[in-house]
């Protein structure tokens, strides 16, 4: 652990980072953050500095040479090993990295997301039917933004059966237990368990389709082949584990954030029913004042250094987050005031520099079939209730919405 006794203690700041008063009220405290310099809080296991500035969090999301992506595993970071020992590209640095990435290309290429589109949609459509005819009521996130994992990309990208796409959500729903895992303690036995289920079909789904190839996102990637370079056995497990067990789920956080966004403000909302062509801006507006949380990966310092002056100890963890960066008034002016007309630029929601996010195309498309659908669907649908106040769960930095209680008239 980095000696942090000599740091400036005016910048210590005591905050539980997991707490449900915490996500409650994370838009304001975001919003706080996105106009101070990074600040330590100290009170959550290994130290920890919290960089929220727009110009902070790029830095520690490009400089690869001071920041690195690989947080150490094992006793007292047990709280950032999400995926329990399983290693996304997001978790690696170097030519690692970049030979990783480069395999899993072709998976999320124009021609790849091609072939997706028309599936994805007429699984939406699917959804949309099943909430019509459950009546005028339903949950906007339990009925739908939840199931675009579960509903659309699982099934449209992996070609899950309904068992496996069972085992692989209630992985999903104990997932953000380990964020909350304390320095020394073991993980939740409801967490081992979800593990090793989800894990065995892992082997499963790679030893099938070995034997039995099918036109899919799995497919690719055991087939993916650069310059005679292919994944490894360990490699191809962690990435189509982490993908299907969790990564995706970020689409469905973000479809939670939108559908309220957009149902909170009915002018804008009208304003795209009348115009649809406004919504693939409007989600990319959605996408920067309610992405799916305020952390992501977090970084480890490599280098005693300083980030806007602040200073940064060797060792210490580094936690930029996206969504604080997203409400930056020196980039975003007016950051708090949700406009479909605005255009926004360069948001950080799937994160920046080289590890800028791989699937950040397959969310934004499958975020506007969604809303475009939903909105041709149900023209005239709204809140339940006008007053309706989010409350939000998952992870320590997401930002779950739990329900959403809508009416289709």
């Amino acid at each position: 652990m980095p000696a942090v006794l000599d740091l400036d203690r005016t910048k210590v700041v005591e905050v539980d980072l997991g707490s449900d008063a915490f996500k409650q009220n994370a838009r304001s405290i975001l919003a706080q953050w996105a106009r101070c310099p990074p600040f330590y809080v100290l009170s959550s296991g290994p130290p920890q500095v919290i960089c929220g500035r727009y110009a902070d969090v790029q830095e520690v999301f490009s400089d690869t040479a001071r920041f690195s992506s690989e947080v150490p595993r094992g006793r007292g970071f047990e709280q950032f090993d999400k995926f329990m020992g399983v290693q996304f590209i997001t978790q690696m640095d170097g030519e690692r990295h970049a030979r990783i990435r480069r395999l899993l290309m072709p998976a999320f290429s124009a021609r790849s997301l091609s072939r997706l589109e028309a599936r994805i949609a007429e699984i939406i459509e699917g959804m949309l039917d099943r909430i019509e005819a459950g009546g005028n009521e339903f949950d906007g996130m339990r009925d739908y933004g939840a199931h675009l994992v579960v509903g659309a990309l699982l099934t449209a990208m992996a070609n899950l059966s309904e068992r496996q796409k069972e085992i692989f959500l209630a992985f999903h729903e104990v997932l953000p237990l380990t964020t909350y895992t304390k320095p020394g303690e073991a993980f939740a036995p409801e967490c081992v368990q979800a593990f090793d289920r989800a894990a065995q079909v892992v082997h499963a789904i790679i030893a099938e389709r070995r034997v039995n190839p099918r036109p899919d996102f799995i497919n690719d990637l055991i087939t993916a082949r650069d310059q005679g370079d292919r994944l490894t056995d360990r490699e191809l497990f962690d990435q189509i584990f982490t993908i299907c067990g969790a990564a995706l789920s970020a689409t469905s956080r973000a479809a939670g954030g939108a559908l309220y966004t957009l149902y909170s403000h009915p002018i804008e909302l009208s304003e795209l029913v009348h115009n649809p062509d406004l919504i693939p801006e409007a989600v990319e507006e959605c996408l920067r004042i309610a992405s799916n949380g305020y952390f992501t990966f977090p970084r480890l310092a490599i280098c005693d250094t300083q980030v806007g002056g602040t200073e940064i100890r060797k060792g210490m963890v580094v936690r930029p987050s996206p969504q604080a960066a997203n409400y930056d008034p020196e980039v975003f002016p007016d950051p708090m005031r949700f406009d479909i007309h605005r255009h926004p630029k360069r948001i950080m929601a799937f994160g920046a520099g080289p590890h800028h996010c791989i699937g950040n195309i397959l969310g934004r498309t499958t975020l506007t079939i969604a809303i475009r659908r939903l909105l041709a669907r149900f023209p005239k649908a709204r809140l339940a209730d006008p007053d309706f106040t989010p409350r939000y769960g998952g992870a320590v930095g997401e930002l779950r919405l739990q329900h959403l209680p809508m009416r289709i008239q």
